[in-house]
């Protein structure tokens, strides 16, 4: 038996479309970490994580933010849990704690600087739910606005 073309490139393609990740999934994997507990020094978290969410293949991604806390508290930042801000962005009433992670190597020996604060995040949300992380100034009131 033989395939014809088109058979042979569904089969070829078609695991790669079963992997193809929603925003949303996206934004998951490259930014919240609902782990109770998380390693508590932020430059080997951020060397286990990196690779972990595979943000270290092919390239070193320079900057990336892990927000710690439960999903539903995050994706409410869409909702009643968040302030609207310019176009689809969308600022946390309340703090969380948060990761930042900063390359410090070139591929493919990628090593990150880890720091962890407790602040607002900034969201761009599409049909309610995050797509995107974004630095909090993006979201402040000073940066678009001119106020304190």
């Amino acid at each position: 038996m033989t395939l014809g073309p088109a058979l042979l490139l569904l089969l070829v393609l078609w695991p790669a479309a079963a992997q193809r990740e929603t925003p949303y999934e996206k934004f998951q994997r490259q930014h919240v970490d609902t782990a109770p507990g998380w390693e508590p020094d932020p430059s080997r978290y951020c060397n286990l994580m990196m690779p972990r969410r595979n943000m270290t293949v092919g390239f070193c991604k320079q900057l990336n933010s892990f927000v710690h806390g439960d999903l539903g508290l995050i994706t409410n930042v869409c909702g009643a849990g968040g302030t609207p801000r310019h176009g689809d962005f969308h600022y946390s009433n309340s703090p969380f704690n948060v990761t930042d992670c900063r390359a410090r190597g070139a591929w493919p020996n990628c090593n990150y600087r880890g720091s962890q604060d407790q602040k607002r995040i900034c969201l761009a949300c599409t049909n309610g739910v995050p797509v995107h992380y974004a630095k909090p100034a993006v979201c402040s009131k000073k940066a678009f606005w001119g106020g304190d």
